[in-house]
């Protein structure tokens, strides 16, 4: 399983995919109109415009269609801007693609300070127990396919690639193999990273007790964006062991991007999916 995590426009999703989406888990035709009113990309409309031809009652749930897949990827996925006339296409950003176990064990890394990175039954059990009572906050929770706040209509319905699914209004709780957090949560996110680096690195410094850590300065420079290749490990992380390099990168991708969309106030989406990683591109 591999996760894809993509910068977005919020105010598009905001203002025209979720209130179309709403109606569409009722009645697809209608969030399909909806969808077209507030677009201008002459290749989405196009291709909604041939989904709508052929929908016949039913909702987005089980919309088994190749132009309506192509559709959404592109509405979730690329980068939008209202031109004035409406909102197109204007960009697409390579994002993060990785597996969805790494990702996820990178992001516990970066948030939790409890999370016992180092000892791979302990890291499961935590792992378990955190998905488990769904906690809403920060990275993991977009990996993880977990809404916050708690979307209007049921996100499985919209979008299924592994058929994770989970909606409870009563607890305002929603998971989906798909997820998304506005710039305001991403810029958030942003302002807290140079406190969870540098957390991470002292809790290892204490992992290694009496040993040096002398990469550690270049570590943080590295997570940050001021150091633009990891450094070479003379200590391995003790909780990573021969994998540490990898690792490093692994944490640094994500904080990468999670930088990048907090400097351009962008959202992001995410993904689950049983392919290789990748996307294809957005024409």
């Amino acid at each position: 399983m591999n996760v894809i995590l993509r910068p977005v426009n919020d105010r598009f999703l905001e203002e025209v995919a979720f209130p179309a989406f709403t109606l569409g888990v009722v009645d697809a035709g209608a969030g399909l109109a909806r969808l077209l009113q507030g677009m201008a990309d002459p290749r989405t409309a196009w291709l909604v415009e041939r989904v709508l031809e052929r929908t016949v009652g039913g909702s987005f749930f089980g919309l088994d269609d190749d132009d309506w897949l192509e559709a959404l990827h592109r509405v979730l996925f690329a980068e939008w801007r209202n031109q004035g006339e409406g909102w197109t296409v204007v960009a697409e950003h390579p994002g993060y693609a990785g597996r969805y176990e790494h990702a996820l064990h990178a992001a516990l890394m970066l948030q939790e300070p409890a999370y016992p990175y180092w000892d791979p039954r302990a890291a499961e059990a935590f792992q378990s127990d955190w998905l488990g009572r769904v906690i809403r906050s920060g990275l993991v929770a977009l990996v993880a396919g977990i809404w916050d706040p708690f979307p209007a209509f049921p996100p499985d319905q919209v979008l299924v690639t592994l058929g994770r699914s989970l909606y409870r209004p009563a607890d305002n709780a929603a998971v989906a193999d798909w997820s998304f957090r506005s710039s305001y949560a991403v810029k958030a996110w942003g302002r807290r990273l140079q406190e969870q680096v540098h957390g991470l690195v002292d809790r290892e410094r204490r992992r290694l007790g009496k040993v040096e850590l002398p990469e550690a300065q270049e570590l943080q420079a590295y997570w940050l964006g001021t150091l633009h290749a990891p450094p070479t490990l003379t200590v391995a992380f003790s909780g990573l062991g021969a994998d540490a390099q990898a690792w490093v990168r692994e944490v640094g991708q994500l904080a990468q991007q999670l930088r990048e969309a907090a400097a351009q106030d962008f959202g992001l989406t995410s993904m689950v999916t049983r392919e290789s990683g990748t996307l294809a591109p957005i024409d």
